[in-house]
């Protein structure tokens, strides 16, 4: 069914996106939207079942939200810190926002300004503000945060030929920012020998990881970079059409990214004719971070993960061989291009190469977005350049609920690069850094990922959608006097660790593991840890 929807939908394109055209069907009226969706269908040749059902996945695409004025962030970081709570008291009756990207001041909400564009906000103790996002760059490269000087030049870079990209991208050994840290160069070299002449470059902006707001400054202060990188790789691909698949969340980076668009439409045709932009806006799913999740999305099905082989490098988008990355990574590769790979490969460590974005969120003295280059000491990024905490804190969450969970004892040990933490037990992953308050109770930590994952998962795999909701039910029915089997609980772990089809249930093992094993004595009361091998 999956691959008759594909080609339907492929009929359409993306002028005429799906996807889109199913979020533009939902309006505050069920019977209205009922209508919508039954004409759309119609259009599309296919049952209303399928157009209902990819609705029913988002969170933004359900007439309960869309008669919402005002949606309270309910991230991670707002959670921790109080402000969550807090705004949502002030607002009653809002609607749910799952992290705005305003980590670094906290009390974050949606709403729609006067002229009913949808703005992210801060909530103070008055009013409300959108207050800038402090950037620091603490690399002499300034690679991701430098200012561009020339925009034609960005995308000149690309036209030296496919040959110096793939070259210099070998030469970089750029690894994906995402969290995986997959080989760039490997991807857009499979891309490129894969068979069609039909293929497209798709750039991730919808991995909305709490607490990691780095795709935000890129694609609203550094969209040309991002864009760039596409260009360049769609140049080494074959690939004629980029698009980006920005956060519904990020409503100033769609509105930024369209406008780069508008620009770069407006350079020599010998630049702007090789290659065109597309963006598609998200509607609320964690899931669609996962790569082919959010090609299913973008196809206009239901955003479940694709069983691999094949990959999407051979078969992806509308089943064409398609290079599909993040936004920092992409962000990158103009600056390969203009300085060299070997360059950018002498910043950073053996494994980590050039330089990394890194979020830190309100509970730090100097808040803010850090660019720093790999191997950085860690302890000195925390408590030198960020000042350290403004409260009593006992661990981070570091590469959001499927990264770590690192007690502050450990910080010292460790320098920001993907092997250090992989080998101390943790993970980077995005980056994203959330301070956990002393006070707040790790069980309820623990109990926030497995709920959050439980609503996330796509349900394709068993693993994952069962053993979500199986975790957070678990945990929330844990009391001092009532504690969870360790033993199944272990188990429950490793069958997410090696059933799931993807990250979303594969992810959660490791911070649940990380809890257990250094806040042990804190959790002890709430687990039968004697019957743990």
């Amino acid at each position: 069914m999956s691959k008759n929807i594909r080609i339907l939908s492929r009929h359409l394109g993306l002028q005429d996106n799906l996807f889109h055209a199913v979020g533009q069907a939902v309006s505050k009226d069920r019977a209205e939207t009922e209508r919508a969706m039954g004409n759309l269908a119609h259009k599309a040749k296919l049952s209303a079942s399928v157009v209902t059902g990819t609705a029913s996945f988002y969170d933004f695409l359900n007439e309960e939200t869309k008669q919402s004025e005002l949606l309270v962030c309910q991230g991670t970081a707002c959670l921790v810190n109080g402000s969550a709570a807090a705004t949502a008291a002030r607002h009653s009756g809002a609607g749910k926002a799952m992290c705005c990207g305003l980590c670094y001041q906290g009390s974050a909400l949606m709403k729609h300004d006067t002229d009913g564009n949808l703005q992210g906000y801060h909530q103070s103790e008055s009013v409300l503000s959108q207050p800038e996002m402090p950037v620091y760059t603490l690399s002499p490269s300034a690679i991701l945060t430098g200012p561009v000087t020339s925009v034609e030049r960005l995308y000149d870079l690309a036209l030296e030929g496919q040959e110096r990209i793939h070259h210099e991208l070998a030469q970089s050994n750029l690894r994906g920012r995402g969290g995986a840290g997959f080989g760039f160069a490997f991807k857009c070299k499979t891309t490129a020998e894969a068979d069609g002449a039909e293929k497209y470059i798709v750039c991730n902006g919808d991995e909305g990881d709490p607490g990691a707001f780095s795709d935000r400054y890129l694609l609203e202060q550094q969209p040309h970079k991002v864009m760039a990188g596409m260009y360049a790789a769609g140049l080494a691909t074959g690939a004629r059409i980029g698009v980006l698949y920005v956060r519904y969340e990020y409503p100033e980076a769609i509105r930024r990214i369209k406008r780069a668009i508008a620009e770069f439409e407006s350079l020599p045709t010998d630049i702007s004719g090789k290659f065109s932009f597309h963006v598609i806006e998200g509607a609320g799913s964690y899931v669609c971070g996962e790569e082919t999740a959010l090609l299913s999305s973008i196809e206009g099905q239901r955003p479940e993960v694709r069983v691999r082989p094949p990959y999407p490098a051979v078969e992806g988008l509308w089943g064409k061989p398609t290079l599909l990355s993040n936004v920092e990574t992409f962000a990158n590769i103009p600056w390969i291009l203009e300085h060299g790979g070997e360059a950018f490969a002498a910043i950073g460590t053996g494994e980590s190469k050039g330089t990394k974005l890194i979020s830190l969120d309100s509970q730090f003295h100097h808040p803010g977005l850090y660019e720093v280059d790999f191997g950085y000491a860690f302890e000195e990024l925390i408590y030198k350049d960020a000042g350290g905490f403004n409260r009593d804190v006992k661990a981070l969450q570091v590469g959001g609920p499927l990264g770590s969970i690192l007690p502050v004892d450990a910080i010292s040990g460790l320098s920001i690069d993907f092997e250090s933490f992989q080998q101390a037990g943790f993970a980077l992953g995005h980056a994203g850094m959330i301070a956990i308050p002393a006070p707040f109770p790790m069980i309820d930590f623990m109990r926030h990922i497995f709920e959050y994952m439980a609503d996330e998962s796509c349900g394709k795999c068993t693993p994952c959608r069962l053993g979500t909701a199986k975790g957070s039910r678990m945990l929330h029915q844990a009391t001092k006097d009532h504690p969870v089997d360790r033993r199944l609980f272990d188990e429950l772990l490793e069958l997410l660790e090696v059933g799931s089809l993807c990250a979303l249930g594969g992810g959660v093992p490791l911070p649940m593991r990380n809890a257990l094993t250094h806040f042990q004595q804190e959790l002890a009361a709430y687990f039968s840890l004697e019957g743990a091998e």
